[in-house]
């Protein structure tokens, strides 16, 4: 992965995993598949089709920007990767790429809207992962515009 003075890297996606029902519930609608190491899962720009439940190993998601700014994180066992996307049906706003070998779950954006209207509880679920990506989202914003550690500071 490239990386240059404009680059930020974040530990994780987001602290919220989904939980064991929702685990459940994607396994039944699409059995897992292996992903390599180094298989792109999607790419920045391109339409939504799909997200996908990272049952085993990590995947890597790269947002670059102009100016060669570039955004690194990482979605392990129990993320949701292409979320913001599917649900919002907006291109994927990073590349995914598998980092080791991952057996990931994929589901439509079809199947992903029914599973939500027909289940409250996962429905919810699917909500507190997009807040947590909304909350790192701005705290690597505020990072690179204020300077790390500065997160959560008041400015009235």
């Amino acid at each position: 992965m490239q990386q240059n003075s404009d680059s930020h890297v974040s530990d994780s996606l987001s602290e919220i995993l989904a939980d064991a029902e929702l685990c459940e519930e994607i396994e039944k609608w699409s059995a897992p598949i292996l992903k390599r190491a180094g298989e792109t899962l999607f790419r920045q720009g391109e339409g939504p089709g799909y997200a996908f439940f990272v049952k085993t190993g990590e995947i890597a998601l790269t947002m670059r920007v102009s100016g060669g700014a570039v955004w690194d994180v990482r979605a392990k066992k129990g993320s949701l990767v292409g979320l913001p996307a599917v649900v919002g049906n907006e291109p994927y706003s990073m590349t995914a790429k598998a980092i080791e070998d991952s057996q990931i779950c994929r589901i439509s954006r079809e199947d992903l809207h029914q599973l939500m209207q027909q289940n409250p509880r996962f429905c919810c679920n699917v909500l507190q992962i997009l807040a947590a990506e909304v909350h790192a989202a701005r705290k690597a914003l505020s990072e690179l515009l204020i300077g790390p550690g500065k997160w959560g500071e008041r400015y009235d």
